[in-house]
């Protein structure tokens, strides 16, 4: 084996060492989940098509519903192709350690390049072909019809390739060359300052394309029949036209044309800003990994030493719950794993609250899109609880664990200091930042009134959600090792359903109800503290009873004893 193919094979893995995978997983075992795991929908979501009658020549009939199937299959390989992408964030360039073990080998600068671009190319297309090989087969022989000439499925069959590899393609290129441009235009230390924040945003944007889905199928008509202006902002719906009219004898008309023309466009210009980013700016980009240097000499800015300060004089009155809050912090900014997490959680918490907040008008004269004041009735609730219980969850991932040790050794007999350091973090860092920012929206369209009830009704109800995740809480966040099979997802999904609808259906009933008759806000003021005091009472006689923290997760016993004995 030369040189060139050993190298390509080696960056080729590197794309599978990826710290967001379980430390202590199996690697081979979690490659062969994520490929099942993207090409199941490619595999039943064309059978559930079959018992529709809509053909490809008639894509308006049956009340537009192989438009919503095509939508699905053009937004499906977008997302899956963006995660890909924004999971090997850090890979797509190579990084220090890749040039300090290679550059004093004897290869040349092209011949690094070359391997790391091809390797790319490889990789990506395992995930793209993975997504969409079986939709690709099975989709046009679905919408074709029955009676439909052997030519003419095999023309589908291509279309329906060319599209959806072309939508994920323009993803791929679009989100490299985010990267590349901050990786030419920022210094060093402030592309590491800002890269996590971008990585972060796009999964949460991934997330909220991927669960506004239906919304975007149920409004395909009433935009394309109003022409509307956001078909020529939303990426899908360009890669849903280019689909379209690339179908025999250009069914779907002039303005699917047009989309199909802005898809080529985009296409064309995110290849063109990957090359500028990417291919023109490696080697100055190789230049600065070698020249920088990858610390903080600096230390933290002057806001950060002055709010670090000012937490620790007033609220952190205890050198143990300082290390543990500082350490929440510091793990949560330089760890791909908890900061994606999190971006997943709030991309289903906006995607979510979305529909609740925004309507499409469907009647000539209206607005496109309208402002629903009803619907910020839900959403401090709906935000709230996958704030509080993603940072809970979170909490339950380890960062480095094979350096839990340090903690082990140090620990000391005052073991709830370190989760009343975990309370207030997700206080201070995660509920209170929220209602600072929906505080201002709740006061312009409810006023200082309502807005004030508002405010301290979700306010209360999440602090009591808080406290209840953290009763049994029993370890220093992100130390522990985490058997994600050890609970069933589909009892996890069960529990996660019912306490998000309880807690933000129900609540926002609940409230509405109480605006109505404002005495009752007393009485519910009166059993937020009764709750947060029941809470705080059982955790206290929990930890009489265990306070040892947890440190290895122990998976399910082979053979389970009745314990009888």
């Amino acid at each position: 084996m030369n040189a060139f193919r050993l190298l390509t094979r080696h960056f080729f893995g590197r794309f599978f060492d990826n710290e967001i995978v379980s430390q202590t997983g199996d690697m081979r075992t979690n490659v062969v989940q994520a490929f099942g795991l993207v090409a199941t929908p490619g595999i039943f979501v064309p059978f559930y098509m079959i018992p529709q009658r809509a053909r490809y020549d008639h894509p308006f009939a049956h009340n537009w519903v192989l438009l919503s199937d095509y939508y699905f299959f053009i937004l499906f390989s977008m997302v899956v192709m963006g995660f890909v992408m924004v999971f090997e964030w850090d890979a797509i360039f190579p990084d220090r350690k890749d040039y300090l073990i290679l550059t004093p080998l004897p290869l040349g600068g092209a011949e690094i390049f070359a391997a790391k671009t091809l390797a790319l190319i490889a990789f990506l297309g395992i995930f793209a072909i993975d997504a969409n090989l079986f939709c690709t087969v099975l989709a046009p022989l679905v919408t074709g019809g029955e009676g439909t000439e052997a030519p003419v499925v095999w023309k589908l069959i291509g279309i329906h390739g060319v599209s959806v590899f072309a939508a994920g393609v323009f993803v791929a290129l679009s989100i490299a060359s985010v990267q590349g441009v901050l990786i030419n235009v920022l210094t060093g230390a402030g592309f590491r300052r800002v890269s996590p924040w971008v990585q972060m945003l796009l999964m949460g944007v991934l997330i909220v394309m991927l669960f506004l889905t239906p919304l975007a199928c149920a409004s395909i008509r009433t935009l394309v029949e109003r022409d509307s202006a956001l078909l020529r902002w939303f990426p899908p719906f360009w890669f849903l036209g280019l689909y379209l009219d690339l179908l025999p004898g250009r069914p779907a008309g002039p303005i699917f044309h047009e989309l199909a023309g802005i898809a080529r466009q985009a296409l064309a210009i995110s290849a063109a800003a990957f090359a500028v980013t990417y291919l023109a700016g490696y080697h100055r980009h190789a230049r600065r990994v070698m020249e920088s240097v990858e610390s903080t000499l600096g230390g933290p800015s002057r806001v950060r030493a002055a709010f670090d300060a000012a937490v620790n004089r007033w609220l952190l009155p205890h050198p143990l719950e300082r290390a543990t809050f500082h350490f929440i912090s510091n793990t949560m900014l330089r760890t791909a794993r908890q900061r994606l997490f999190l971006a997943a959680f709030g991309g289903v918490a906006v995607a979510l609250t979305l529909p609740a907040l925004v309507r499409i008008g469907a009647r000539p004269g209206m607005p496109i899109l309208m402002f629903a004041a009803a619907g910020l009735l839900s959403a401090p609730l709906t935000l709230s609880f996958f704030t509080v219980s993603g940072l809970r969850a979170a909490f339950n991932f380890p960062a480095e664990l094979r350096a839990n040790w340090v903690f082990q050794i140090c620990e000391s007999e005052e073991r709830s200091l370190h989760i009343r350091a975990a309370r207030k973090w997700i206080a201070l860092m995660g509920i209170a930042p929220l209602f600072l920012v929906l505080t201002p929206v709740e006061i312009w369209f409810r006023g200082w009134r309502l807005a004030f009830f508002h405010v301290t009704f979700a306010l209360g109800l999440s602090l009591v959600l808080l406290n209840l995740l953290l009763v049994w809480f029993r370890k220093i966040p992100f130390t522990c090792s985490y058997f994600p099979g050890k609970t069933s997802m589909a009892v996890m999904a069960a529990l996660y359903l019912a306490g998000f609808t309880t807690y933000s259906w129900s609540g926002a009933d609940l409230e509405g109800r109480m605006i109505e008759s404002p005495l009752l806000f007393p009485i519910f003021y009166v059993a937020i503290a009764a709750a947060l005091y029941g809470l705080s009472r059982l955790e206290l006689r929990e930890l009489v009873v265990d306070d040892a923290l947890i440190y290895e997760d122990q998976p399910d016993p082979v053979v389970r004893s009745l314990e009888l004995g």
